[in-house]
């Protein structure tokens, strides 16, 4: 009897973590042929259709998503590459009327799915777009649904005492809202997680229209990075501007505090027509600071020696 219900507790206790692990596995994984998925992707084809982007195949990439917005939309990203290290994260859409950002993301993603080589022991994470709220409004807004400006919501360390009180001293502009308190929004805690769960070296961020390069990060052998950006801007014809960062902002949150390699790309234009133009132009620059070398992890990130980065930007 005794030797019987020892059995029966074990059962029980067996199948309660059974059931534990077949929870957390619905938890964290996604279905790529789901309903909510599949109904995204047709509600961007319409939206691609509208600004003539009849190249983008979105249905084509393997996407996951583990969080939605208010408004349920999925929040994906794609991984390419085998390697769990030295990886490039890329962020587009993260202001959904900066229409060429997304399309250049979409894009990389099905450049990179057709070009395995280029990811030899290299990671690449592409959110292509952080803001689909905002993307897919009748007239697509800088902020999510929430009204929330996604690039002032991070919980930099100056948020508390700067975040809310610069914007009211720049007149409250509602574009520039950054929450009523840190790392509110979806689309933000999305981000963080990628950056958490990656741990990228490297992070490209494209936004319109402010036409320039911008970097925050690492300052060790800043003159090095600087000497190959300068290289890469004649190449582009693009020009490099120390734009500073914000209270809330990704460059402040990756770049400034955690010392991770951080681009921006601002796009000359937020046109959706050029699009394509854009990609041809700026993705042989993409492709070079994939290959940038750099070495180590968050925080302690630096560049390898410039005498090899020239040679990358060839």
């Amino acid at each position: 009897m005794k030797k019987s219900k020892t059995i029966f507790w074990c059962s029980i206790v067996a199948l309660s973590f059974l059931s534990f692990l077949l929870l957390s596995y619905r938890s964290f994984s996604y279905d790529a042929s789901s309903k909510d998925l599949k109904r995204y992707l047709d509600a961007l084809n319409i939206q691609f259709g509208r600004y003539g982007w009849k190249d983008l195949q979105p249905q084509k990439i393997s996407w996951e998503y583990y969080r939605t917005t208010k408004n349920k939309n999925p929040l994906i990203f794609a991984h390419f590459g085998n390697s769990s290290k030295n990886c490039i994260l890329f962020l587009g859409g993260v202001h959904g009327d900066e229409l060429p950002s997304v399309y250049l993301m979409f894009k990389l993603a099905a450049y990179m799915e057709a070009n395995p080589a280029l990811l030899k022991d290299t990671c690449v994470v592409i959110a292509p777009l952080v803001n689909p709220d905002g993307f897919l409004s009748a007239i697509p807004t800088r902020t999510n649904s929430n009204g929330v400006d996604i690039n002032r919501n991070f919980p930099t360390k100056d948020w508390a005492a700067q975040a809310t009180r610069q914007w009211i001293n720049k007149g409250r502009q509602a574009r520039y809202f950054p929450g009523t308190k840190p790392a509110s929004e979806q689309e933000t805690l999305f981000q963080m997680a990628l950056i958490k769960r990656y741990r990228p070296q490297k992070i490209l961020s494209i936004h319109s229209p402010l036409n320039f390069f911008d970097y925050d990060g690492p300052s060790a052998d800043l003159n090095s990075f600087e000497q190959w950006m300068e290289k890469i801007c004649r190449e582009a014809n693009h020009p490099l501007k120390k734009f500073g960062f914000f209270p809330g902002s990704l460059g402040n949150y990756t770049g400034h505090e955690q010392n991770i390699f951080t681009l921006t790309l601002e796009l000359p234009s937020s046109d959706p027509q050029n699009g394509t133009h854009y990609f041809q132009k700026f993705q042989p620059s993409i492709v070079k600071f994939i290959n940038l070398p750099v070495a180590g992890s968050p925080p302690n990130i630096r560049m390898v020696h410039h005498a090899r980065t020239a040679g990358a930007a060839r």
